[in-house]
């Protein structure tokens, strides 16, 4: 057994060693995965169990001005994402829309981009205290399958892209959910100053929707190449990044039809 293992980490390390991206050397938390490991059991040991055990005999916190701050924040991190990230990719006309192969290049609007990517994987970091606002406030009802499954995937699912395929083809993901986070989290500031928004079936049937689209965009920016076979990215990867994107999809769509599809 104590082999197996051994053998086990070797192969892990060589891995991480050997196929490691050079452009991210001296990024912070893109060495070794087990702080991200940590983590993200940290996460789910705390939404799970240590959370409602902290907060079961105290009263809701009122994190109104916190939630604002860090309302803010998201939003224009998550535009300067977008935005930057989409003039150095996008608007680049040494990357390819319909196929960006995993690559290495080196020049000054690649390590531009480079430093997007990290900056969206910090984001999905910062993404989980969604859920310790959630559990501050007693909002357990809000904490799903769907959305701790998200959160602590997307931790996982950014540092494995900054680390080994940052600039590829999977871009376009990081690209179209930070769009679409500028609008949930400005959604969330303003319902802060106009609570009766919440109510609002409008606002959070058309969020949905939003997302829906971004799940289906990306469904096909992974699944075309994959079917036509004309990209040389990694054919495992595109069948990878079009069934996540149908999972989500399916989950989403799931919620919407039982939210507001069959309650009406």
């Amino acid at each position: 057994m104590a082999l197996v293992l051994r053998n086990i980490y070797q192969t892990f390390n060589y891995f991480f060693t050997e196929y490691k991206d050079p452009r991210i050397e001296n990024y912070p938390l893109l060495g070794s995965p087990w702080p991200i490991v940590m983590i993200i059991i940290l996460y789910l040991k705390f939404v799970n169990d240590w959370g409602r055990r902290l907060m079961k005999y105290q009263t809701p916190y009122d994190l109104t001005i916190v939630m604002n701050i860090y309302n803010l924040i998201q939003i224009f991190l998550n535009l300067y994402i977008g935005i930057v990230g989409g003039l150095n990719s996008y608007f680049d006309p040494d990357y390819s829309w319909s196929c960006e192969t995993i690559n290495q290049k080196d020049n000054p609007v690649r390590r531009k981009l480079i430093f997007i990517t990290y900056l969206y994987f910090i984001s999905k970091i910062i993404d989980l205290l969604d859920t310790v606002f959630f559990i501050l406030r007693k909002k357990y009802n809000q904490i799903t399958f769907l959305h701790t499954y998200h959160h602590a995937g997307m931790v996982a699912a950014t540092y494995i892209f900054t680390k080994f395929l940052a600039g590829s083809h999977a871009t376009l993901l990081g690209l179209i959910n930070s769009f679409v986070h500028v609008i949930m989290y400005f959604y969330y500031f303003l319902t802060s100053f106009k609570p009766e928004l919440k109510k609002s079936i409008w606002w959070k049937r058309h969020i949905t929707q939003v997302q829906l689209i971004q799940f289906t965009i990306l469904m096909l920016h992974f699944g075309v190449p994959l079917v036509g076979g004309y990209c040389d990215f990694p054919k495992t990867l595109l069948f990878i990044g079009f069934t996540q994107n149908m999972f989500m999809f399916t989950l989403f769509a799931d919620f919407y039809i039982k939210t507001y599809i069959k309650k009406k």
